[in-house]
């Protein structure tokens, strides 16, 4: 089978006389091995790495920051983690979601960023396929 993979990405920026769109629709990518890594973790203010269970050389992957409460937790940062340092690329605000190709090697890292009044963890959902 070909093309098991499916990605929509849209992007619009409408603020008072500035518009821009982006749009790729039905991007499509082939699955190999047929396995994902997904669920829910709950992320403090250090760096900690994603566990991918059966997923050895992970394809795509989507995540989403649950926190909607306004204050405590600001964002989550996603990145390469390479054993000492988190290589942050994403920054997941409250309500954000993402999707994005992984390198095959990748170890993902997270962390989350809070206020100095609070100190509430952040709560992530993820989901990561298998190339």
């Amino acid at each position: 089978m070909a093309d098991e993979v499916k990605v929509s990405v849209s992007l619009q920026c409408d603020n008072g006389n500035f518009s821009d769109r982006f749009a790729a629709a039905s991007v499509k990518a082939n699955q190999t091995t047929q396995a994902a890594a997904a669920g829910v973790v709950t992320v403090g203010t250090a760096v900690q790495t994603l566990s991918l269970g059966v997923v050895s050389a992970p394809g795509y992957a989507a995540f989403r920051n649950l926190a909607t409460q306004t204050a405590g937790t600001h964002a989550v940062f996603i990145g390469r983690y390479d054993g000492t340092n988190n290589q942050e690329v994403l920054e997941l605000q409250r309500g954000m979601a993402a999707v994005l190709p992984l390198a095959e090697t990748v170890t993902i890292g997270l962390r989350a960023v809070t206020s100095t009044q609070y100190t509430s963890a952040a709560r992530v959902q993820y989901l990561v396929l298998s190339r």
